[in-house]
């Protein structure tokens, strides 16, 4: 989910087919074929690309809208999810030289060929066994895609799980997609994938990240009728509230403008550039999820597993601890004794009622790549160190909040002393070409406390 805290603070035609979509719809270069990997070490392209945005206007498209009917398979979902990439998305065709043991699985059962394309990477996908009664449901965040699930997704199939994952409205194409989107159409579409997985399996866990847990929580608010197939819920980074105190404000802006931020849109997996409205939606469902869950009564007896950075600077952790303090109490069952929260803060800064009620986790790492890493950034819960994109090693670095200063965009692009972490005051005037952190250094415990909840 791209950040809402900066509230308040820059297509063209590519018209070259199909085949023509992995090069480079602008004469920058004659020598330079561009993929989705090597833009990121070209810092001339990117700073055209944010004025000129080839990849900021969704293609036309004939594609019909999916119905969301329970009567309709997951399979023929993902059909109509892919076949709409692959018709909007400008550079849905271009080679991605990337490759994660989920892509591996579903190349095999897909029968592709070739390099991936970027299609391939960022479509919902299923991997699934055979004759399996159970499986996990995977939502992403706002600017997000089903890329950012290849990890988790991969380590649930291991343990014996079917996994989904589900493509947003408005997400996968191109951030104008998301111009005139609402929370509604998302709520829709997380509706159905809920349902339909629920109809198609016996035991099903749901996970959703940053706005996917909040689509999850409202669902459950709104459709509380006993679930049995569902047995836990998995949120990571839960939009819960926005950490800006002027958010709200993103729906009356949008009115007027279009655009809080223009970026180059390097990153294949996320938008980068970011439409008022997109703010004003998310901060409508956090705002409707709040009252649903305020009023309740009772909740049902379904058990939160919640993992959270003190320092997120996009979601108020405060405001996720008091959700997760009210979920708490308002439960009568058993599965109020199995709530757990993985905290990367300290002690102090959780309220004392949660923390005698809640089990909790302070992971805690020695190794030199974690002592590095300055504070677990909102955008680094569900990737880990070893993801090629994203990771500690990975192609792309997240330094969007350089953007208008651009020697400083560049030094963090490009520095190799750039330090890691979460984009706090504190930090930022620490440390001069910061990079926001996209990945979780404490990946390996958080999935041993993840199958220990689900056990």
């Amino acid at each position: 989910m791209l950040c809402l805290t900066h509230l308040f603070r820059k297509p063209a035609s590519l018209l070259l087919g199909v085949v023509s979509l992995g090069i480079s719809s602008l004469s920058m270069a004659q020598d330079f074929t561009e993929n989705c990997v090597n833009i990121n070490s070209q810092q001339q392209l990117i700073e055209q690309y944010i004025e000129q945005a080839p990849y900021r206007q969704a293609l036309p498209s004939k594609t019909a809208t999916f119905s969301y009917s329970q009567d309709q398979s997951y399979q023929a979902y993902l059909d109509y999810a892919q076949n709409l990439i692959a018709q909007r998305n400008p550079r849905a065709m271009m080679s991605c030289p990337l490759s994660s043991q989920s892509y591996q699985l579903l190349a095999k059962q897909q029968q592709w060929l070739g390099m991936p394309k970027v299609v391939q990477l960022i479509a919902p996908f299923e991997l699934s066994h055979t004759d399996n009664s159970k499986a996990v449901l995977l939502i992403h965040g706002l600017t997000d895609s089903p890329y950012h699930f290849h990890d988790l997704a991969w380590h649930f199939y291991q343990q014996g799980y079917d996994v989904r994952t589900l493509l947003l409205p408005g997400h996968g194409t191109a951030p104008s997609d998301l111009v005139n989107v609402t929370y509604k159409q998302w709520q829709q579409a997380a509706d159905y994938a809920i349902e339909r997985t629920a109809k198609d399996y016996q035991q099903v866990y749901l996970g959703g990240f940053s706005t996917g847990g909040a689509l999850i929580l409202n669902h459950l608010l709104e459709q509380p009728d006993n679930k049995p197939a569902i047995k836990g819920v998995m949120l990571w980074s839960p939009a819960s509230q926005a950490s800006s105190g002027v958010a709200w404000m993103a729906k009356y802006v949008s009115w007027l403008s279009t655009w809080l931020d223009k970026e180059g849109d390097i990153d294949f997996a996320k938008y980068e550039s970011f439409p008022y409205n997109a703010g004003a939606q998310v901060h409508g469902l956090m705002k409707r999820m709040n009252k649903r869950l305020a009023k309740a009564d009772t909740l049902p007896d379904i058990p939160l597993l919640v993992v959270a950075s003190e320092h997120d600077q996009t979601i108020s952790t405060a405001v996720t601890l008091e959700l997760l303090g009210q979920w708490q109490s308002k439960q009568t069952g058993a599965a109020k004794s199995a709530n757990h929260l993985v905290y990367y803060g300290e002690q102090s800064s959780i309220p004392e009622a949660l923390n005698s009620k809640v089990m909790v986790e302070f992971p805690s790492c020695t190794t030199a790549s974690c002592s590095a890493v300055k504070d677990v950034a909102h955008t680094a819960t569900i990737n880990a160190p070893s993801n090629p994109h994203y990771g500690e090693n990975g192609h792309y670095r997240n330094c969007s909040h350089y953007l208008a200063d651009l020697p400083s965009y560049q030094q963090c692009k490009q520095s190799k002393s750039v330090v890691k972490g979460e984009k706090t005051e504190q930090n930022l005037a620490q440390y001069p070409h910061l990079q926001r952190l996209s990945y979780n250094p404490y990946y390996q415990k958080m999935l041993r406390s993840i199958e220990q909840f689900m056990q």
